[in-house]
């Protein structure tokens, strides 16, 4: 199976966001991520404008939380998204919070655990005890060049762990072969495709790769 694309929306305003997807990005791309700058820039509703926007479109709210569980998922739930990100730093209490939300309200959410900075596999497979199937390798772009062959060996390994993985950070068209031969969930773009000069054409682009190297 090949990766779904995703569309990280880290824009300041709704504004920006919706010209990123006009003119056929909402169309080619799979998900649509109402990231954690424009969510903390705009706040909740963007979750449910963009629901609303979207009915049949894959969503994500990524505000990575950390604390405050059964609040923080409330107000992102209420625009039920399709998916919704929690920082590897919470407490299992916190994590624990969020999917319990997720099944009161019986919406079929899944929570994602982004993965950035001081984690174990041990702590992987409490997580997945909690009720948490997805994770979300993040390489950071605060970091001076592209992703690093530790990084990819541990992607590989991820994989190997009966969970969803999806990638993010820095990855463009040409680093797109990098996860060539892994059996990756989905690909996160941002400024790649975002900050191009056609970014429908290059979300095109950029998905027409995912099936040259991974077939349809």
């Amino acid at each position: 199976m090949k990766p779904l694309l995703q569309i990280a929306l880290d824009e300041l305003t709704m504004e920006n966001a919706l010209k990123v997807l006009s003119g056929g990005v909402d169309e080619i791309v799979d998900i649509i991520e109402c990231g954690t700058v424009l969510i903390g820039s705009e706040g909740r509703k963007v979750v449910q404008q963009m629901r609303e926007r979207y009915p049949h479109k894959k969503l994500v709210a990524d505000f990575k939380i950390a604390d405050s569980g059964k609040v923080m998922a409330g107000m992102l739930l209420d625009g039920k998204p399709d998916y919704l990100t929690v920082i590897c730093a919470a407490n299992q209490k916190t994590m624990k919070a969020v999917v319990d939300e997720i099944k009161d309200r019986n919406l079929t959410t899944e929570a994602q655990m982004e993965l950035y900075g001081n984690w174990t596999f041990e702590e992987l497979e409490q997580w997945k005890k909690i009720g948490i199937s997805h994770v979300v390798l993040h390489h950071s772009v605060d970091e001076k060049g592209g992703w690093t062959q530790k990084e990819l060996d541990l992607v590989r390994k991820l994989c190997e762990h009966d969970i969803h993985v999806t990638v993010t950070g820095g990855i463009s068209y040409e680093s797109i072969e990098l996860f060539k031969g892994l059996p990756i969930f989905c690909i996160i773009a941002g400024r790649s495709i975002r900050k191009a000069e056609n970014p429908a054409q290059e979300a095109q682009r950029m998905k027409d790769r995912i099936i040259e190297i991974w077939g349809n």
